[in-house]
């Protein structure tokens, strides 16, 4: 099977991605249509329309030959009003159908494109944090957006062109038999060397089209990393070497967009060189077979070529749709890599219970690593007991909060809550009473209180008042301007290390977990902040388990355990 790789940061472990014959296999058909299901009843009324438009389409040259023979040759002026009279409501009819076609056909396209979105944004939430450290942001957001629109657009819109430049083809060729079936010969050889010379033409716009997807993204993630980092940029005076590899990123695009141009150019001027071919042989011969004696009038010849005329819009139709399929083939390679990926497992069935947190005999390794993180570590945490969690950096502390908030699962060993390993425990209910503090913050662009209120959107005013005075966020939400209504901007950027973390405690605390932990939560705290933060936490949640995670030489009486974790003993 021929693969591709899911986009990772610089030393994550690839992913592979599968070839376009493997996908349906791994149901991305079955999940693509179960997207466009509620649209049925829908896609059968543009499919109406649509036929409805060829129809009239196809009549209107009919109507211009009877409008030359019967009328201006003949000198008849009745049938000029009637058929003119005819054409014109031909005409408006078609312009009504087209609108309406044209609504239906936006709606269906929009919400098919939301729904295959967020089925699709609903799958990156269950994903690992592993996954997230390893690709880069530029290439998710693309596979979410740009690859995702390319298989809506022809999902929906494909298909619907496809049967629509077929019935016009269909009806057309009928038509053009009737009228000179010499003509329609000699247009039928024209088209077999047209597909000749696509066929040379095609396979290779599909490996171009992956080539600038792929520089694309390479772009795009540049761009996202850089922004989000232009103040480390600019404290080591790195613009112009940053802008320098810009611009070489740059030339690789541009290089590959040219030469996928010139052959998308290719493969949309071969047809144009085939018509425009053919509608000069058509006057020519058939001028030719009219001195000849042939039956052929005028308005046969006008109307064979108009017909000629409107076959290459439904013949450029179908040659854009099979080359935007070597494009989609590329993103649907890329968005069924992202689904592919493992999701967390939900866990089993079981509600979760308080109780003892009990590890035994817990290792983890992380790949390529020489030597487990963890190997073999035991202990026992007394349900409600205040506990220090200590030991020097990289020992393995913040990788057992992972283990045990299963942000990462247990390789060797098993860890229990309350009696009941945490992988039998619903994963929702296990991270409902389970609550991490870390020391990288996250935070989002809207309001303080929305931000505090994130895990539990219905707390009322009162919890929130009291969450915002353990944590010490009403010591700096009373100087903003909108208090705590005051939006923090992206990743709370308006605010300083220490309020960001203060404002992610109150968020914890507002859970009311049976286990908080706090992994260096404090630590751009001063001192005497986060001993009060301490104890404020003690009076808000004095039954529950709380895990304090500090280098800071702490007070080990202030705690009913003390653990020294390295990484084979605790």
């Amino acid at each position: 099977m021929s693969t591709d790789t899911l986009g990772m940061a610089t030393g994550g472990q690839a992913i592979a991605v599968p070839a376009p014959a493997d996908m349906a296999d791994r149901g991305l058909r079955a999940w693509i249509t179960s997207c466009l299901r509620p649209e049925y009843p829908a896609l059968i009324l543009i499919l109406f329309l649509s036929v409805v438009a060829v129809l009239a389409g196809l009549a209107q040259p009919y109507l211009t030959k009877a409008l030359i023979d019967g009328g201006i040759l003949a000198g008849d002026r009745d049938t000029i009003v009637l058929v003119g009279a005819g054409m014109v409501g031909l005409s408006l009819a078609s312009l009504g159908v087209g609108l309406a076609c044209r609504r239906v056909h936006v709606a269906v396209s929009a919400r098919v494109l939301h729904r295959l979105r967020e089925d699709l944004f609903a799958h990156v939430l269950t994903l690992p944090p592993a996954f997230f450290s390893r690709i880069r942001q530029g290439d998710l957001l693309t596979r979410l957006e740009g690859d995702l629109g390319e298989v809506q657009r022809f999902a929906v819109d494909a298909l619907l062109s496809a049967v629509s430049a077929v019935l016009t083809l269909i009806g057309t060729v009928i038509v053009l038999s009737t009228l000179s079936v010499k003509l329609a010969l000699f247009l039928g050889g024209l088209i077999a060397l047209n597909s000749l010379a696509l066929a040379w033409v095609r396979p290779r716009i599909e490996v171009l089209s992956r080539r600038v997807r792929d520089a694309g993204v390479d772009m795009s993630s540049f761009l996202v990393e850089r922004v989000g980092k232009v103040r480390c940029v600019q404290t080591h005076l790195a613009e112009t070497r940053e802008l320098t590899q810009l611009q070489g990123l740059h030339q690789v695009l541009r290089r590959r967009m040219i030469d996928a141009q010139l052959f998308g150019y290719l493969g949309g001027a071969i047809p144009n060189l085939v018509l425009s071919l053919a509608v000069i042989g058509i006057f020519v011969f058939g001028a030719l077979a009219m001195l000849g004696g042939e039956a052929l009038t005028l308005g046969t010849l006008v109307a064979f070529a108009t017909y000629v005329q409107r076959a290459s819009a439904p013949v450029h139709s179908l040659m854009g749709i099979y080359m935007q399929w070597q494009r989609v083939k590329v993103g649907l390679a890329r968005v069924d890599a992202l689904r592919a990926v493992a999701a967390t497992a939900p866990g089993g069935g079981d509600a979760f219970r308080p109780g003892d947190i009990v590890i035994r005999g817990l290792t983890h390794a992380y790949p390529d690593a020489a030597a487990p993180v963890l190997d073999g570590v035991d202990c026992r945490i007394a349900r409600g007991a205040k506990v220090w969690l200590r030991g020097p950096s990289g020992c393995g502390k913040s990788t057992l909060i992972d283990l045990l908030h299963r942000q990462l699962a247990c390789q060797s060993g098993e860890i229990t809550i309350g009696g009941r390993a945490i992988d039998t425990i619903e994963l929702a209910a296990l991270r409902a009473q389970v609550v991490v503090v870390s020391q990288q913050t996250e935070l989002f662009a809207c309001s303080l209180l929305d931000n505090i209120r994130y895990g539990r959107p219905s707390a009322g005013a009162a919890d929130v008042q009291a969450v915002v005075e353990a944590s010490g966020v009403g010591r700096f939400a009373a100087r903003l301007p909108q208090g705590l209504d005051t939006v923090v901007g992206t990743s709370g950027t308006t605010l300083s290390g220490g309020e960001r973390q203060r404002v992610a405690l109150a968020r914890a605390l507002l859970m009311a977990p049976a286990v908080l932990i706090v992994d260096e939560g404090t630590s751009s705290f001063d001192e005497a902040l986060e001993l009060d933060a301490l104890r404020a936490i003690d009076a808000l949640l004095p039954t529950a388990t709380r895990i304090i995670v500090s280098h800071r030489p702490l007070d080990p009486e202030a705690f009913d355990q003390v653990i020294d974790i390295d990484r084979s003993a605790a």
